[in-house]
């Protein structure tokens, strides 16, 4: 790959990287659209009911749009496809916003279940070309970099998100639902900023398959690849234990609110927390997998993730409530979620990468991401649970599944430092 090449492609993919963070910085998952829809409902199985119809949508069905585009030389134009279907959506749910929809509740929940739905199945197709686009468009040795800087610019600009998020949902900002309808439109639009840069990608090409295999043979080949990879499979099995803690990922906001007595504005600090924990983390993990590899940036993500659940259980416990300073203590919660969302890339999907033979590549990037779709039921049960029992409860449950994650994140395969 030439050197102009290389900068054009680092240059746009970052630009992509950049904008879609910023846009889920807005409508964030933990963040701003638990807050909104519990404005429009008391039900806590709905908080959990979204992340789990997020989670399915953008997860399941990537292991069948990896089969469809193994026989394609060309991913890119299926992410501009699949960009184009869905992004759209979050534009017409926030002019319905400005139009008066919160007035009916029922109707502005099934909307924002069913816009969610397309935004995120139609980028699942072009999540598993993305990936692929990435691995080809990027040196292996380059690939790092590239995350790890476009995890620390898209917090540092999400750090004045958080702010305008702030903002709009203070006591100087725009009434409800106004204030919702500018944080789903400002979400539409870095969406669309990430989808014009993934425009001056040039994509090398790479062997494909000369005949796409059918369905049977493709689900046999799913099933041996999971039976014969023992390092992947193994990969896949920590991934699964550490995604528990989406039992409570979009309620913690919600005990803040709720329990600790914290104020609506604390959304958007927490939002910039969040943000600055992705960033300080990008840096951290960066560094850890060029120097010992990315084995090691999951290890360290899983420790960080323990402590989460155990600071709001403690609080649970003391039953605290109100005041700076508890706001103060509470904020680690959502810098930590925001460092381990950063590993996800450069601890797991690295891992993948480096694992899976290129002619192959969709099918694992495809069957890593479904099988995480075997979690997208816990943030309904997290809901359950907390409609029927408490956040100790919770907050307990996540912390052993998450210790135990971080006991068998030891026995991932090493993978050698970047030179």
């Amino acid at each position: 790959m030439t050197g102009s090449l290389y900068r054009r492609n680092f240059l746009a993919l970052l630009g992509d990287y950049i904008g879609f963070g910023l846009a889920m910085t807005f409508v964030g998952f933990t963040t701003t659209v638990p807050a909104y829809i519990a404005r429009l409902t008391s039900s806590k199985v709905l908080v959990g009911l979204f992340t789990t119809v997020s989670d399915g949508a953008w997860l399941l069905p990537q292991i069948f749009f990896a089969n469809l585009l193994l026989d394609k030389p060309r991913k890119k134009p299926y992410i501009l496809l699949g960009g184009a279907i869905g992004r759209p959506l979050l534009f017409l749910y926030a002019a319905g916003l400005a139009l008066g929809l919160a007035r009916y509740p029922v109707l502005a929940l099934g909307l924002l279940f069913a816009v969610q739905a397309i935004f995120l199945g139609s980028d699942a197709m072009a999540a598993v070309a993305w990936f692929d686009l990435l691995a080809k468009a990027m040196p292996e040795e380059r690939r790092g970099r590239l995350i790890g800087v476009g995890q620390v610019l898209n917090g540092l600009l999400a750090v004045g998100a958080g702010a305008v998020i702030a903002r709009l949902l203070g006591e100087s900002g725009p009434p409800f639902p106004q204030n919702y309808a500018a944080i789903f439109a400002l979400g539409g639009f870095f969406l669309f900023f990430s989808l014009a840069s993934l425009l001056f990608v040039v994509e090398p090409e790479e062997p494909v398959v000369e005949k796409r295999p059918s369905w049977r043979s493709y689900f046999l080949h799913l099933f041996r690849t999971l039976a014969e990879d023992r390092l992947f499979r193994r990969v896949i099995v920590v991934r699964l234990l550490a995604g528990f803690d989406l039992l409570a990922s979009g309620f913690y906001i919600l005990f803040a609110t709720n329990e600790l007595g914290l104020p609506p504005s604390t959304v958007g600090v927490y939002a910039a927390v969040q943000t600055v924990g992705s960033i300080v983390a990008s840096i951290a993990f960066g560094a850890l997998s060029e120097k010992a590899g990315s084995h090691r940036v999951v290890q360290a993500a899983t420790a960080m993730g323990l402590a989460a659940p155990l600071i709001g259980l403690v609080l649970f416990l003391l039953g605290v409530r109100g005041g700076t300073v508890l706001a103060v203590v509470y904020a680690p919660v959502f810098f930590i979620v925001g460092a381990v969302g950063s590993a996800y890339m450069l601890g797991y999907v690295d891992l993948v990468l480096r694992l899976s033979p290129a002619i192959d590549r969709p099918t694992y990037v495809g069957l890593f991401n479904t099988a995480g779709g075997l979690l997208v039921g816990l943030p309904t049960l997290g809901g359950a649970i907390l409609q029927n029992t408490s956040y100790g409860v919770l907050f307990g449950v996540v912390a052993i599944a998450v210790g135990i994650s971080h006991i068998l994140s030891w026995s991932l395969p090493k993978t050698l430092p970047r030179t």
